[in-house]
């Protein structure tokens, strides 16, 4: 049974079932497509239900569902892709983000057909989704991700509890903290968030990390944006990039601004112009300190999962919970099974955890509260931003049109009209807006996400760079969640953090450069385009 609705403005189904195959006969793919994403809630039928649909389209291609772990994911696809070399992996689509720098070269650059006409749409690819939203790298021309959901991150709260302690939304980070000790002081535990590395890297402190880097880092678009004479100049736009800071969408890219990657990297690892040791990188995390792990578990927080987080928050045990706009669909759902009388299932496969007993509460929500003090240039913006990142892994040429093409029947109004059916009969929820062009949503669901305050996207260029460990490098990464628990743990101070969140990321610079084609070289004359020689 459908918990909400989504309404399809979308090609009326029943004329494209007449019309069959007949219209694709110009294309006689055949092959097998494999789609090995993580598991979840209805994810396995909807994807079922499109490549059935596909297929008969397409009878001489194959489609597999052959879905993973969530919790385990992130390692297996960096391990598929480190394999790669030696052995071609069965999978096709999968999230690519997760694997990192070990995607690189492995991957199907979609840019490569983004214009070709679509079989799906009266235009191209870029006509069927919005095209503007996805993330293009602007040093290689790579688009490997195709995301068709727009999400933003944001902290949501138990309005009862709120209620009952007196206590209102936060806007800024000492307002925050106050809230904390209120919610404390009445028994609550105020904040539901995951301490392990998969939350620091990936999810929640590693939003958090982000979005508060981005607080201290505005002003770097003085230094990497183009320049005149720069190979990535766009008089028409550069000329005419004033800086502000009071403008959440003063820095978007490429709209507004181009950044040139080589001007980064020469300023981080030549000229020290740009420093992970900042004294805003101090700011935010003696701030970080004032709530972690205090307010959020003392010190069970590192031992806390993304599970156990939901689980705290959805037993009334803590107040505020961070996750990202798809939360809203997972809210009405669990609702929906409360009024039922039904358990509530958190995870999936052997992390799976029934629930029961649960009480219905109110849900509100609130943006990042802004920081203040030393280092601090603008308000806090959050992550909002197309999301999905579905990559395809390259293999021979024949094949890897079958797969694009695949997708490109995906993000039709036709192809996602039938996912997102699929998802919500089987109890799933979207992960956030639709930006497939003829798909919306309605009912309570579209009314939440119209109740979203929209703050900007922090993922600007490479302002998030050193916010965690550099360019998503595993080694890198791991050391700094190490000497950030040492922070967080009072075992070092916010400078010794400093110095070594600095060395850290020097440390690995060279190896994420390489992965993006930069070499030291490429330094001495930024305006050229990098060659990696």
């Amino acid at each position: 049974m459908k918990k909400f609705v989504v309404r399809f403005l979308s090609l009326v189904m029943a004329a494209l079932m007449v019309l069959g195959c007949a219209a694709f006969a110009e294309e006689d793919y055949s092959g097998k497509v494999t789609i090995s994403l993580y598991s979840g809630k209805g994810v396995e039928e909807a994807w079922r239900a499109v490549g059935d649909a596909y297929t008969a389209k397409h009878p001489g291609v194959e489609v597999v569902v052959d879905l993973k772990p969530q919790d385990s994911y992130a390692d297996w696809v960096k391990a598929t892709f480190q394999g790669y070399d030696s052995q071609l992996p069965e999978a096709d689509i999968v999230y690519g983000n997760l694997a990192g720098n070990d995607r690189v070269d492995k991957v199907i650059n979609f840019y490569d057909y983004a214009y070709d006409e679509s079989a799906y749409s009266d235009g191209d690819w870029t006509e069927q989704i919005a095209f503007d939203m996805q993330n293009i790298d602007m040093v290689t021309g790579m688009w490997d991700c195709v995301s068709i959901t727009g999400v933003q991150v944001l902290w949501f709260y138990n309005v009862d509890i709120f209620n009952e302690v007196g206590v209102e939304a936060p806007t800024t980070w000492s307002e925050f903290v106050d809230v904390c000790a209120k919610l404390s002081e009445a028994g609550y535990q105020p904040l539901a968030v995951a301490g392990d590395f998969q939350s620091f890297w990936a999810e929640q402190m590693g939003w958090l990390a982000q979005a508060y880097a981005d607080q201290t880092t505005r002003s770097q678009i003085e230094i990497i944006r183009a320049q005149e004479g720069d190979y990535c100049y766009d008089p028409d736009v550069d000329g005419k990039f004033v800086y502000d800071p009071t403008d959440p969408h003063n820095d978007d890219t490429p709209a507004n601004v181009n950044i040139n990657a080589v001007r980064f990297w020469k300023a981080f690892v030549e000229d020290g112009t740009i420093r992970a040791d900042s004294d805003g990188m101090k700011t935010v995390w003696s701030s970080f300190a004032q709530i972690f792990p205090t307010y959020a578990g003392g010190e069970n927080f590192f031992g806390t999962d993304a599970n156990g987080a939901k689980t705290l928050f959805y037993q009334g045990k803590a107040a505020i919970y961070l996750s990202g706009s798809w939360f809203f669909g997972d809210y009405l759902n669990t609702m929906a099974s409360i009024d039922a009388g039904e358990a509530v299932t958190i995870g999936d496969g052997d992390a799976a955890v029934e629930l029961e007993g649960l009480k219905k509460f109110a849900l509100g929500t609130f943006a990042m509260p802004s920081m203040e003090g030393e280092g601090i240039e603008a308000k806090a913006r959050t992550i909002e931003v197309a999301t999905g990142f579905l990559s395809a892994i390259k293999k021979d040429i024949d094949h890897d049109e079958m797969v694009v093409d695949f997708l490109k029947f995906y993000t039709s109004s036709e192809g996602y009209s039938i996912f997102l059916e699929a998802l919500i009969e089987n109890g799933g929820v979207p992960d956030g807006l639709p930006l497939v062009k003829g798909v919306e949503l309605e009912g309570e669901l579209a009314e939440m996400f119209a109740n979203i305050e929209y703050i900007g996207n922090c993922q600007k260029g490479f302002c998030q760079a050193l916010a965690r460990g550099i360019g998503d490098n595993q080694e890198a990464l791991r050391a700094w969640y190490g000497y950030s628990m040492d922070l967080l743990n009072g075992k070092i101070t916010v400078d010794e953090w400093a110095e070594q969140h600095q060395a850290n990321q020097l440390k690995y610079a060279p190896e994420v450069m390489e992965s993006s084609k930069i070499s030291m070289n490429d330094l001495d004359n930024p305006q050229n385009e990098p060659t990696g020689n």
